[in-house]
């Protein structure tokens, strides 16, 4: 019968079995978990930190003088999770029958743990992506479409190489399927038949990934509609339009406006490429003139531009899903939202849970400088009821903090 060696070593077992399952939040940014990591004594920053966003100029011709604002910009990444794994037997099962605990019990504990941050996170930080390929429903099996994909991002002068792509099982079968027979390169080709895994750098992309566990979105709904924006030089995260039917909107629902489109943020010149946005709340009703709360915000001019102008009055709305751009309807489509993103469009964040615990006997593992993994063992014998309760517990949090470096694929 295996029996626990220290707490430290059950703690590691799990973080093995986690470390082993991630997927999304595997290809997160970890560069903020030290924030809460080695403070001065009794110090204490809260479960909230501020992540300063890269300094933004513009490039004036001329002799005269003209000073760039700083801006500090900030997004807040906060530890808003706690997930625990527990199990508990009396002492007496503790003598006759639990054993082999490490492979029934520890190493898949981490395993549920990892599956339950890729589905959380996933969820948090996909409806804030604007950019996107595919469309609802439709199987994405083209590399053409993925390429496509890539040159947006390229567009917004996001860098070159360490590209991720995690995508449900079903698009890693059509992606598979459209590139086991091709050509060259012929190792590669013999890997994806033998594995039946797209998993190496291929397409410009650094590593691909499968995962069942990518978030879904279903689209909002309306009736015969001809979306307009309602009233010009508008700006901002609120956009005014008209033209509806009865509708009812979902958070991560993406839509274009004709007319405008998106500038590279180095540069500031105009892409060429539509300026997708995404719905930041649901919003429901009929008719009349409501306020969408959109990202990116409509910035036309400074440091902080998103596009090239703002939208014409009665400017034509098309949604992603929908059946076009006049009298259109749309019906609710659930789709997998995979993600191609550089690892600077997401953070994860983990911070220790204190082991010195009255009563207990607890135990964690602080990973290595490139896992970052933080979990907590925890037992305590109850001299009441005769049992043995244990618990593995993680906390942490999951931001969005450049989403123009990402982009979700519709299938």
């Amino acid at each position: 019968m295996n029996t626990f060696i220290s707490p430290n070593w059950v703690a590691t077992d799990s973080a093995l079995g986690f470390r082993n399952s991630v997927r999304l939040i595997g290809a997160f940014s970890r560069e903020w978990d030290n924030t809460w990591k080695d403070l001065p004594d009794g110090a204490k920053i809260g479960y909230t930190t501020q992540v300063r966003l890269e300094q933004r100029d513009q490039v004036f011709e001329g002799q005269a003088l003209q000073i760039s604002p700083i801006l500090n910009q900030t997004v807040p990444i906060t530890i808003n999770h706690q997930f625990q794994v527990a199990h508990g037997w009396s002492s007496a099962d503790d003598a006759l029958v639990v054993e082999e605990v490490q492979e029934r019990y520890d190493m898949p504990a981490g395993r549920v743990m990892a599956n339950k941050w890729d589905v959380v996170a996933g969820q948090e930080v996909y409806r804030q992506v604007y950019f996107q390929i595919g469309s609802p429903g439709v199987p994405l099996s083209s590399d053409q479409v993925w390429l496509d994909g890539l040159a947006k991002l390229a567009n917004v002068a996001v860098p070159d190489g360490d590209f991720n792509v995690v995508m449900d099982p079903k698009t890693h079968s059509k992606l598979l399927g459209a590139n086991i027979g091709a050509f060259n390169p012929q190792a590669q080709i013999s890997h994806y038949f033998k594995t039946g895994q797209f998993n190496e750098g291929a397409l410009g992309v650094d590593m691909w990934m499968k995962d069942p566990n990518v978030p879904t979105h279903t689209t909002g709904t309306f009736t015969t509609s001809t979306w307009l924006v309602s009233g010009a030089l508008q700006t901002g995260s609120s956009l005014l339009v008209s033209g509806g039917g009865t509708f009812a909107f979902n958070a991560g629902d993406t839509f274009y406006i004709a007319g405008v489109n998106a500038i590279n943020p180095s540069s500031y010149v105009d892409t060429g490429d539509p300026q997708a946005f995404t719905l930041q709340a649901g919003i429901a009703g009929a008719g009349g003139t409501p306020t969408f709360t959109v990202a990116p915000p409509i910035i036309t001019s400074g440091p902080l531009q998103t596009v090239t102008v703002s939208p014409a009055n009665n400017a034509s709305i098309t949604f992603v899903g929908s059946t076009g751009a006049v009298s259109a309807t749309m019906a609710a489509q659930t789709s997998k939202q995979s993600l191609l993103f550089n690892p600077g469009a997401f953070a994860f964040v983990m911070a220790d849970l204190p082991a010195k615990l009255a009563g207990a006997v607890a135990g964690r593992f602080t990973g290595d400088a490139e896992s970052k993994i933080k979990i907590r063992y925890v037992d305590q014998y109850s001299i009441q009821t005769d049992q043995l309760p244990r618990r593995l517990d993680t906390i942490g949090g999951v931001a969005c903090i450049l989403p123009y470096f990402a982009l979700r694929a519709w299938s």
